[in-house]
């Protein structure tokens, strides 16, 4: 299956889980903007590090995405809701790329001091989620 793995994050917190992702369907993992443009993609899983808004280098990335690009886009997001990417889905709807509508949301404390880190547990639901989303939610 043609899916690459994408992730954007200042700190690097959601960069284990897109090369587990990356490992697990034997795809590509790249940060945004990828180096190498998506081309042909049945599915692009997108991790974003959320701190209100969706970073701007993302939505630029996927105002380019179109049919020929990818047919779907995943998110998951650490520290973000779902509701935050209600903009990001019309735009995306509008160029013809489906977004699946189950965002998996990962919460990662982090102090003051110390910036969190995802654990096992963050990595294997997204593994299960992905996996599911393969089997029924991909058109």
């Amino acid at each position: 299956m043609k899916a690459k793995s994408l992730h954007f994050s200042k700190n690097g917190t959601v960069q284990p889980i897109a090369s587990e992702l990356g490992r697990e369907f034997q795809c590509v993992c790249d940060q945004i903007p990828p180096a190498y443009p998506c081309e042909g993609e049945k599915v692009v899983f997108i991790g974003v590090d959320m701190k209100g808004k969706v970073p701007t280098p993302v939505v630029n990335f996927c105002r380019d995405l179109n049919p020929t690009r990818t047919k779907n886009v995943a998110f998951y997001l650490i520290n973000g809701k779902a509701s935050d990417l209600s903009d990001l889905k019309t735009e995306l709807e509008n160029n013809g790329v489906h977004m699946v509508d189950d965002v998996l949301e990962l919460e990662v404390k982090s102090s003051f001091f110390k910036k969190g880190s995802v654990t096992d547990a963050d990595i294997q639901k997204t593994l299960k989620w992905a996996k599911e989303l393969l089997a029924s939610k991909v058109k």
